[in-house]
């Protein structure tokens, strides 16, 4: 039976500034969904990266296949930049992330991962990033594909 993963990243970061106020991302959601079927090889889910302050970004790689047991398994990583430009190369921190998304039920609507990224140099040490997915997994029916 193929499964509907539905989910949102939200990127909470700072950019820490020593004499004006701190810079936040303002376009900080990004919501996905993806049709899985059993037996198929993991899909990429495609998110787009989240910029602010004028020197951090952040970019969530997401893969997921269903499981067996109705599940869903989520791979990939978060990885944090910080440059003199929103397209800066320097990376400066990555988390994998692995985890799994029960079958949605009323009790349990959703999953809730967080990744926390943190700028570990001398300059711009205070900078920091945190990813939350929440996702939802449910069945989806013949009839409900047309809907998609």
């Amino acid at each position: 039976m193929p499964r509907l993963l539905q989910g949102t990243a939200r990127v909470e970061g700072v950019d820490h500034e020593d004499f004006t106020a701190n810079e936040h991302p303002s376009d900080k959601l990004r919501d996905f969904q993806i049709v899985l079927e059993e037996g198929q090889p993991e899909q990429n889910i495609e998110i787009r990266p989240v910029s602010w302050g004028g020197e951090c970004r952040v970019e969530v790689e997401l893969n997921a296949r269903a499981v067996d047991n109705g599940s869903a398994k989520i791979t990939g990583e978060a990885r944090f930049f910080e440059g003199a430009s929103e397209t800066t190369g320097e990376l400066e921190d990555r988390q994998s992330i692995d985890f799994s998304v029960p079958r949605s039920t009323g009790a349990n609507p959703s999953r809730q991962h967080h990744v926390s990224l943190r700028n570990e140099v001398d300059i711009g040490a205070e900078d920091t990033a945190d990813v939350f997915l929440t996702v939802s997994n449910r069945r989806l029916d013949v009839d409900d594909e047309d809907d998609l």
